[in-house]
């Protein structure tokens, strides 16, 4: 698997804003999953409100990823936005590293969709939650997080990472940009 886009292909994208992640089931190049687990009642309720999420891998020169933690009681992750209904996932997960890191990021290609699905043991009960997970790269060409002004709330942290470390949250669609 690719750790990005290295501009020797043409990259999977969307022809236009990326909508409705189940657009993208059978575009070409780009890898859908999807999964399905038996879970309690609980958890599926507990899914049901939460929102889709947009996530961007972004990897320096050295080929260590690009992590935050939103909060201080946020695992290390990496950057990921929340996706209303009618949201484009793309717009959603710039403006976040935008306003959150400091960097404004060209998209390089769309390396997944993760579609998790949950029910329960009978049937009854449903939820689901789709993953759009892009590969993406600093505008300006420069990586230097200290450099980066945040246009809005910044991260409480961000860090370049060679592997994940032992409290990270691996949002679906990670291990596509590590070793």
């Amino acid at each position: 698997m690719p750790r990005h886009h290295t501009g020797d292909e043409s990259p999977p994208t969307a022809a236009g804003p990326v909508i409705d992640y189940e657009s993208l089931r059978n575009h070409d190049g780009v890898p859908f999953h999807e999964r399905t687990n038996v879970v309690d009642e609980e958890l599926v309720e507990q899914v049901t409100a939460l929102a889709d999420l947009a996530g961007a891998g972004i990897t320096n020169h050295d080929g260590d990823l690009l992590l935050r933690r939103l909060t201080d009681t946020c695992a290390w992750k990496i950057p990921v936005a929340t996706v209303a209904p009618e949201e484009d996932f793309a717009a959603a997960i710039t403006t976040h590293i935008r306003e959150t890191i400091g960097f404004t990021v060209a998209l390089d290609a769309i390396e997944g969709v993760w579609d998790i699905r949950l029910r329960t043991e009978d049937g009854t009960k449903t939820a689901s939650r789709g993953f759009v997970i892009f590969s993406a790269s600093p505008v300006s060409g420069s990586y230097d997080l200290e450099a980066a002004t945040p246009e809005g709330d910044p991260v409480e942290d961000a860090g370049w990472f060679g592997d994940l470390p032992a409290e990270a949250d691996e949002i679906p669609g990670t291990e596509r940009f590590l070793d």
